[in-house]
């Protein structure tokens, strides 16, 4: 019996969905007087009966196979011609032919099933062993009628499957573009938001350098306070910019970038060095515990981000209570490769935690930033169909789960 994992049992399957087969093989027994009748997928290299009737146990049962090669069918397949014998002894093609020798038959009838595509797909076929009156009309025609209804069927259910795949493609399309939709609304909403603070900052500070510098004695201490505003705002504003920049290259090359090869002890490496000055400024660690070393899911490139974000957050987030130490551990589970990056920080309140990849999203404010890496973080996973969960415990630490 054919396994389910097996190429040709889809084939078979179609089959077993169309009706009226059954009746059709009852038919072409009574038709021919032969006892045995079957619909058979053909290849270049397997023969796989798809529908059996046997009345005289021929011993061929559904989902059983032949040899390609001691089968006519097999040229049938070659030649997309019918192949239609009464008796083999008197035939003078086949009356020494290896098939009715090896299956001691006496009578044949094999018609091609061709897709409306033009797909060859196989056989309706019929055989016994005492010759059979079948090379007329009255059969011919029902063995062409029934090897039309056949395909009609077989592609009904191809265009089925095919309209069915569509119509998934097209809810997983729609779904998304209500996502990028939501984001796309949020993302206006929060940049404009972010954006109008240091512009509205620079405006009044520029109005207030004029009436300073219209006194008649100059405050220069007055003057270099606003100055020392207004790089403060324009540093905000520029960290903005760059923010909403790296939110929309995130998208616009998600495709282009392939998965690499990546050592997690010599990334981790590379990533410390980036974050030297705030590893030392905070007397933080970064640990790496993994039996495994090399696994492929993102590119070295967008890899390298995430844990530049999530070291980052851990280092800014510590607890004044103890130094900070950044944890990172690599797994195997089943088929799929967990990253977990444990620290020892403030952690976050558990009814905010479900928010935390929300874009603009901050739950410190005594920390400098935009509240933009952990929600970069996230595009980054979604983008290789991977996860990424939170589990955290406030004033002990937080765990961040990414599955791929």
């Amino acid at each position: 019996m054919i396994d389910t994992q097996d190429t040709l049992y889809r084939d078979l399957e179609a089959v077993r969905q169309i009706p009226i087969v059954p009746t059709m093989l009852e038919v072409i027994c009574q038709i021919t007087g032969m006892g045995f009748a079957a619909i058979a997928r053909v290849t270049e290299d397997r023969w796989l009966a798809c529908s059996v009737r046997d009345e005289v146990q021929f011993g061929l049962e559904e989902g059983g196979e032949l040899e390609i090669k001691t089968t006519l069918c097999n040229e049938i397949r070659d030649s997309r011609q019918p192949i239609i014998i009464d008796n083999v002894s008197e035939d003078p093609v086949y009356n020494n032919h290896h098939t009715p020798i090896t299956y001691g038959l006496q009578s044949y009838i094999s018609l091609p099933i061709i897709l409306q595509d033009g797909t060859f797909f196989g056989t309706l076929c019929a055989i016994d062993s005492k010759p059979a009156l079948v090379n007329n009309t009255k059969v011919i025609g029902t063995f062409k009628m029934f090897a039309e209804l056949l395909s009609f069927h077989l592609q009904s259910l191809v265009l089925l499957e095919r309209s069915q795949s569509a119509h998934l493609e097209l809810q997983d399309k729609n779904r998304a573009l209500a996502s990028a939709n939501f984001d796309l609304d949020s993302f206006v909403y929060t940049a404009s938001h972010d954006l109008k603070s240091p512009v509205s900052n620079i405006e009044g500070l520029i109005e207030a350098l004029s009436e300073a510098v219209t006194k008649e004695e100059l405050d220069r201490d007055e003057i270099n306070q606003i100055a020392g505003y207004m790089k403060s705002s324009l540093k905000r504003f520029a960290t903005t910019i760059n923010d909403l920049t790296t939110i929309v290259e995130i998208d616009k090359t998600s495709g282009d970038e392939a998965p690499e090869p990546i050592d997690i002890y010599e990334m981790v490496e590379t990533v410390k060095q980036d974050l030297d000055n705030l590893l030392v400024e905070s007397d933080a660690q970064i640990k790496v515990i993994s039996e495994e070393r090399l696994f492929t899911g993102f590119s070295r490139k967008n890899f390298k981000s995430i844990l530049n974000n999530l070291f980052s957050n851990a280092i800014k987030y510590r607890s004044p209570d103890r130094p900070p130490l950044v944890i990172v551990k690599l797994e195997k589970v089943a088929d799929k490769t967990h990253l977990l990056i444990e620290d020892n920080g403030l952690g976050i309140p558990s009814d905010k935690q479900e928010s935390v990849f929300t874009m603009f999203k901050r739950f410190h404010d005594h920390v400098e930033g935009s509240g933009i890496g952990l929600y970069i973080v996230k595009r980054m996973v979604d983008n290789v169909k991977g996860k990424i969960h939170v589990n955290s415990t406030l004033n002990q630490g937080t765990t961040f789960t990414i599955i791929f």
